[in-house]
């Protein structure tokens, strides 16, 4: 990681993580309830989105306090879909970072309820806490297009189905991961108030990032485990492909940052996103 992004990163982090930590009233909640959705709240995600949304509103004249209601509801959208997509119904899987999923610690029900409680405390978040009612309704807008049918719960469904081709890959990808990716980045412009032109630019650049970190994760888990799934670039491409649609990704995010006052942590975000091994 570029030492500038790195130190970027650590800034926006530390108002971030505070900030989570009390954006909800955890008491009011039933204990059972706020436990669990704590536990995957907390259990130790690298905040990609969040620091995207915090850097985008950044370097599109914003800045970090304003964008943190945004920061968070993301993240806990994100978190909501981890604690689904690992119950036995979807994903089956009994782990997570290192630790128990959800519903192993916890139980199905619980884990349900918990990513449940997430998805709704995220809306209520942006309502209570925007800056400005014209944000609000941005990123609530935002926020429904990226995680409904349109976005990662449609991707969801195809992913359970099944892809065929890499059209539909590509099509997948862009909904189940790319859309929030999206979001994060969009969300961050909505906080500057940004022209519609380059409105579009953050759209286009954040749908880059979205495939470009979707490939990266096939290329990390090919390295990890030789079985190639259906609903994998490596599974319709060749290595050498994928690399190649990597750096083609990487190259339409950095072009749509082209004229911005200030990019440089986002461009360095696209090289940490294109080289990571975790």
């Amino acid at each position: 990681m570029h030492p500038a992004l790195k130190a970027e990163i650590n800034r926006a982090l530390a108002l971030f993580e505070p900030y989570l930590t009390n954006a909800t009233i955890w008491q009011t909640w039933p204990p059972r309830l706020a436990e669990s959705a704590r536990y995957a709240l907390f259990g130790g995600g690298k905040r990609v989105r969040p620091c995207l949304a915090l850097l985008s509103a950044e370097a599109m004249g914003g800045d970090f306090q304003s964008a943190l209601p945004w920061a968070a509801a993301i993240e806990m959208v994100h978190t909501y879909s981890l604690i689904h997509d690992d119950l036995p119904s979807m994903d089956d899987d009994d782990i997570r970072r290192g630790r128990p999923t959800v519903h192993r610690q916890f139980d199905e029900a619980t884990a349900i309820l918990a990513g449940d409680a997430l998805l709704t405390e995220a809306f209520a978040l942006i309502s209570r806490s925007a800056p400005d009612p014209r944000y609000a309704q941005n990123w609530c807008r935002l926020l429904a297009e990226a995680s409904g049918g349109r976005g990662m719960v449609g991707g969801q469904v195809d992913d359970i189905k099944g892809v065929t081709d890499l059209k539909g890959l590509i099509s997948m990808q862009r909904k189940k991961t790319g859309a929030l990716i999206a979001a994060s980045v969009v969300g961050g412009g909505v906080i500057a108030d940004v022209s519609p032109e380059w409105m579009a630019r953050l759209e286009r650049f954040g749908d880059a990032l979205g495939m470009l970190f979707q490939i990266t994760d096939d290329l990390i888990d090919q390295e990890q485990d030789a079985d190639r799934d259906a609903n994998s670039f490596l599974h319709h491409l060749s290595y050498e492909e994928v690399i190649k649609e990597r750096d083609r990704w990487a190259v339409i995010a950095k072009e749509s940052l082209e004229g911005a006052n200030s990019k440089h942590a986002l461009s360095h975000f696209v090289d940490y996103i294109c080289h990571r091994d975790v």
